[in-house]
């Protein structure tokens, strides 16, 4: 019964700092990485593909499903998959969608936990989205078919593989998006990029 109360207060420790929508104070963690780590410590002897509230995300995840103009991309395989921090990740798909009158992007990432430990994309990984050499914020997108934004801190097993989504909201539908999967670590300089056009 102790160990079920901690794991709902962590629960709701998490999204309520996951749901803040802007940077912890004096700190350079976001609320995303703060609610990983938090959650973190009390997920023990999930399957591998639970989340703390036993949910399997990925379930959700289908980019055939999800209403909008596919993006095109020339860029070489050897760019965009590949090692990237001890996993391997793969920038997969991209959609654009209209979301609340918004010109949105939803992007699909192959991840592959090849440690020893259970891990999460958004515990490991910075996704940088730019147009014309600006960053792009990332969006919310709720009740899309096919999308499933939660994946991205859904703990997955070692040697399971998970297909992870996250969504920006675009400039300029005529210039190329870039996307960059490169891990937090500082001292890591591995990445992958992919170049997409709508």
């Amino acid at each position: 019964m102790k160990k079920s109360l901690i794991v709902i207060a962590a629960l709701i420790l998490a999204m309520s700092v996951a749901g803040c929508g802007k940077k912890a104070e004096n700190t350079n963690t976001t609320p995303q990485q703060t609610a990983q780590a938090d959650a973190s410590g009390a997920y023990e002897n999930g399957s591998a593909t639970e989340t703390l509230d036993g949910q399997d995300y990925s379930k959700n995840v289908d980019m055939a499903a999800v209403e909008g103009t596919e993006a095109k991309s020339d860029t070489k395989a050897d760019s965009y998959s590949g090692e990237v921090s001890n996993n391997d990740i793969s920038i997969e798909e991209a959609k654009l969608i209209n979301y609340d009158d918004s010109d949105v992007v939803v992007v699909s990432f192959e991840f592959t936990n090849k440690t020893d430990s259970d891990q999460s994309f958004s515990g490991v990984y910075d996704v940088i989205a730019e147009q014309n050499g600006s960053s792009l914020a990332p969006a919310t997108v709720i009740g899309v078919d096919g999308v499933e934004l939660l994946t991205l801190s859904q703990n997955i097993a070692p040697g399971e593989t998970i297909t992870v989504q996250k969504a920006y909201k675009l400039d300029s539908k005529s210039s190329p998006l870039e996307i960059t999967v490169q891990p937090f670590s500082s001292d890591d300089e591995s990445f992958v990029t992919k170049t997409f056009n709508f």
